[in-house]
């Protein structure tokens, strides 16, 4: 599937603005950790921002670098969600304890698409993927069916996760970064933005590749001819139109 890349934007610790991102790419080291680091929102509205954990903080940011003014089609992807906050709230049930309301509401996967579409007052259509290794990928090729279906407008790929909480890290099979990925999108289109091709292959039983959201990025902004990742599923590619 082609599409046109028309806008990005990223957020990780310490990586905040397009030069910073595009010198990290240039090295080889993986994105940076810092657990205590929040994303500024204070342009975001007080009331709404009180309710956002840290993913919702890191995926709202993102996601409105792009343009606040935009009302694209949103698809969103995670594949750990708001796993701190539910971790939370079943610690609170362990305790007999009363549940938030909106502890609870903010913990569901498409809470984060949702709060985003209130803030910035867009009533498209969302999706929300979670897809355990390959939730990047998926997402991705949720987005890019949403455009095929209707190539009329653009639709927002909004990628976020965090690691799991040290509970929960017995059970992980991968590691997964504290950071997060929007890609606005539009239909193959020199004059739209730079073009892309996005395939899978199907071809199960490789080794996994690592991160896949590390490794797309690098490719994205190195300016490189070719992705690919392997999960699960198969092998994933991209392939930039020269």
């Amino acid at each position: 599937m082609s599409f046109s890349l028309q806008r990005w934007s990223a957020w990780a610790p310490g990586l905040y603005d397009p030069d910073a991102w595009r010198q990290w790419a240039e090295g080889e080291a993986g994105l940076p950790t810092g657990q205590g680091e929040m994303p500024d929102v204070r342009d975001l509205p007080a009331g709404l921002r009180r309710r956002l954990s840290r993913l919702g903080k890191l995926a709202l940011r993102t996601a409105m670098d792009i343009d606040p003014g935009l009302s694209p089609r949103l698809v969103f992807s995670s594949r750990n969600g708001n796993v701190t906050q539910m971790l939370g709230l079943l610690e609170s049930l362990a305790r007999e304890e009363p549940l938030s309301p909106t502890g609870f509401g903010m913990s569901v996967h498409n809470s984060l698409a949702g709060m985003l579409s209130i803030i910035s007052k867009n009533r498209e259509t969302h999706t929300a993927i979670a897809a355990g290794g390959e939730s990047f990928c998926l997402g991705l090729i949720e987005a890019l069916t949403t455009l095929q279906e209707d190539p009329s407008s653009p639709v927002l790929f909004l990628h976020a996760d965090e690691p799991l909480p040290e509970f929960y890290e017995p059970y992980g099979d991968a590691e997964v970064p504290l950071a997060a990925l929007a890609l606005l999108i539009a239909p193959a289109d020199e004059a739209a933005g730079e073009m892309y091709r996005f395939g899978f292959t199907g071809a199960v039983g490789r080794e996994h590749g690592g991160d896949p959201l590390t490794s797309f990025l690098r490719f994205m902004l190195r300016g490189q001819g070719e992705w690919r990742w392997s999960g699960e599923q198969g092998d994933w590619w991209c392939r930039r139109h020269v």
